[in-house]
């Protein structure tokens, strides 16, 4: 039998790269014949160009990690600007599929295919719900539990709380994601809404809950998979 072609994926995070706490998540499930390569957003980027994408007060930012494993918090239209120019810079450069790894960005549609994270989930999600009483999300930051929202709009009752991905404190971090679980109790289906979450985080959630909890990244990456296959 002969090896499996090669298949090339570009993940680009609105961090820095490589993101080694989401993409070895990930590649177990894309196989072996593929070839991952990482781009971060913030990568090369001095301390005054980081102060420029800081968040604007009232606006709607995102969070994500620095090499170091740091949490750093963007402005989510600076951010996803920044993020559409080092994905146009890969763009043309032989990817079978750009994956930015963020389940809030929109982004423009490019040469290459783009699998885009928020359209994956939040349509996945949308159809899940359609026999649901309530479905419970998980986000990173308590700023953007209010003025979150899915591309598209659920039917059912919704419950948003936060626990970081990004927390370095590793005690208090699993005592946020059980407080979290604990929350969202009364939901049908929990869904960890960023790529930056773990099968540990999930798996928190899931025990305090007791409830079916889905990762972001597990379902962008079996989607992926058969794409890549």
């Amino acid at each position: 039998m002969s090896a499996r072609t090669p298949r090339r994926v570009a993940f680009f995070t609105i961090g820095q790269s490589p993101r080694s706490d989401v993409v070895p998540e990930m590649a177990p499930l894309l196989g072996a014949h593929v070839r991952i390569d990482e781009f971060g957003a913030l990568d090369g980027l001095d301390a005054a160009a980081l102060a420029a994408l800081a968040p604007r007060p009232g606006e709607y930012r995102f969070a994500t990690r620095m090499r170091d494993g740091a949490q750093i918090e963007l402005d989510a239209a600076a951010a996803e600007a920044r993020l559409a120019q080092v994905m146009r810079q890969a763009d043309g450069e032989g990817y079978d599929v750009l994956v930015p790894l963020c389940t809030g960005t929109a982004i423009a549609p490019m040469r290459t295919l783009v699998v885009e994270p928020q359209q994956v989930v939040d349509h996945l999600v949308a159809g899940l719900s359609q026999h649901c009483r309530k479905v419970g999300l998980v986000v990173p930051l308590e700023a953007q539990v209010d003025a979150f929202h899915m591309v598209v709009p659920l039917e059912c009752e919704t419950h948003v709380v936060h626990a970081s991905p990004y927390e370095a404190d590793a005690g208090q971090a699993a005592r946020n994601f059980e407080a979290a679980g604990r929350d969202l109790a009364s939901c049908d289906l929990i869904v960890m809404h960023c790529m930056g979450y773990a099968e540990h985080m999930r798996q928190a959630v899931a025990r305090a809950s007791g409830r079916p909890v889905l990762l972001s990244n597990r379902m962008v990456a079996q989607s992926l998979a058969q794409i890549l296959e």
